[in-house]
């Protein structure tokens, strides 16, 4: 396991926080009822060591907001225990994903310009929203709940909105969100573009960068990885 992954899941934690977050025997038990992000409603295990009655803490915790129990078992590799006791008790296995980490320096040298203009704002403005649903994504809810240094970034040909990101630092680390490219444009640049103006931006802080993405997405995998992204872990959610 690259040693980056607990660093990586407490940035994750910290640049968009959930509503309701307590921590309980080294969990950290995250809620939020405006969204649907497993990430911002799931429990993260301890970095070290578990016991049966923690788990139970984590289901009265959920329990007592009528929340279904979500469980991220990250690293992975590291909660293999964690993930069979789980499995044992109901816990069904779902969207596998993996961390990928690189240089901000590095990336913003790899990610061609392109043919587009990438403007990177402080907060969610109206712009950034509108060109959000001109892509055809739907802004999330709680937006307010990222905090600064954030970026929101609009790439634009000839004017029209035509991808959208999202970068927030947090404890040396700049995580990459909300990436989304209008169908029409799709495999002509435009996540590159995007990259490169986010990775400069979090460059000059000196944060690394890290993303999430699935492990049934390869064509993204491919991409993140041809840009210099390497993996970190793996996890997925265990829902009883």
């Amino acid at each position: 396991m690259v040693p980056f992954s607990a660093a990586i899941e407490r940035a994750a934690a910290a640049t968009w926080p959930a509503s309701t977050v307590q921590r309980a025997d080294g969990w950290l038990l995250r809620h939020c009822e405006l969204l649907r992000r497993k990430r911002s409603n799931s429990a993260l295990p301890p970095e070290q060591g578990w016991s049966r009655g923690g788990v139970e803490r984590v289901e009265e915790f959920y329990a007592a907001r009528g929340a279904a129990v979500i469980i991220q078992v990250s690293p992975l590799d590291r909660h293999a225990q964690l993930d069979a006791a789980l499995a044992d008790r109901g816990y069904r296995l779902v969207s596998p994903t993996e961390v990928m980490f690189a240089d901000a320096g590095q990336v913003s040298v790899a990610c061609a310009a392109g043919e587009f203009d990438v403007r990177l704002e402080p907060r969610p403005s109206p712009s950034w929203l509108a060109a959000v649903e001109a892509v055809g994504g739907a802004p999330e809810p709680s937006l307010d709940r990222v905090p600064q240094p954030a970026r929101f970034a609009i790439a634009e040909r000839g004017g029209t909105p035509v991808g959208v990101g999202m970068f927030a630092g947090a404890a040396g680390w700049c995580g990459v969100y909300g990436m989304a490219t209008h169908p029409d444009w799709r495999r002509r640049g435009v996540a590159t573009a995007l990259l490169r103006a986010g990775a400069r931006w979090a460059a000059e802080s000196g944060s690394r960068l890290f993303l999430q993405v699935e492990v049934d997405n390869p064509g993204a995998r491919r991409l993140y990885a041809a840009l210099g992204f390497r993996t970190a872990h793996r996890y997925h959610y265990r829902v009883r």
